[in-house]
């Protein structure tokens, strides 16, 4: 009999510690970017530049995305990208339809502060910093927007 009590405890506690570590835990950063997105601040973002940079990012469920961004050789229209993101740790990365990577090669450090602020630092020029907050994209950004050419050179997408 206490061979069998004794074997039952293991087993619970065998069964109790594979539950425990068995979960893994949920990067809270990966359900914090779904959504959309205005930029507010970017190093190409000044008074002298804000009437022709305006960008719009949509993260979605599904590790996609949709970038809209005036299109800066006639700001009158938006353009539009798409493409895939992936979140490892604290780190986004992307790569746009047409197969090139986001102009940060190695990703965004991404942060997502309590005033519901998204912050992209470059990992590689940490001097880059964009900042966005949460904002519908609005339907007029959408209607007037043109989906960019797979050929579209990337110094021209803001991300």
């Amino acid at each position: 009999m206490k061979k069998i009590l004794m074997a039952a405890a293991l087993l619970l506690s065998v069964v109790t510690m594979v539950g425990c570590f068995g979960k893994s835990k949920e990067n809270p950063l990966i359900n914090g970017v779904i959504g959309e997105w205005h930029l507010t601040k970017s190093p190409l973002l000044t008074d002298d530049t804000a009437e022709i940079i305006d960008v719009y990012i949509e993260f979605k469920s599904d590790s996609t995305f949709d970038l809209y961004q005036k299109d800066l050789t006639s700001p009158l229209y938006y353009k539009h990208y798409s493409g895939t993101y992936l979140i490892s740790d604290s780190v986004i990365t992307g790569k746009y339809s047409d197969g090139k990577s986001w102009g940060a090669v190695n990703g965004y450090n991404a942060s997502i502060n309590m005033a519901g602020q998204l912050t992209l630092t470059n990992v590689d020029l940490t001097d880059d910093i964009s900042v966005y907050e949460k904002k519908t994209i609005p339907a007029d950004v959408k209607a007037s927007a043109t989906r960019s050419a797979a050929v579209e050179d990337n110094s021209h997408r803001f991300l």
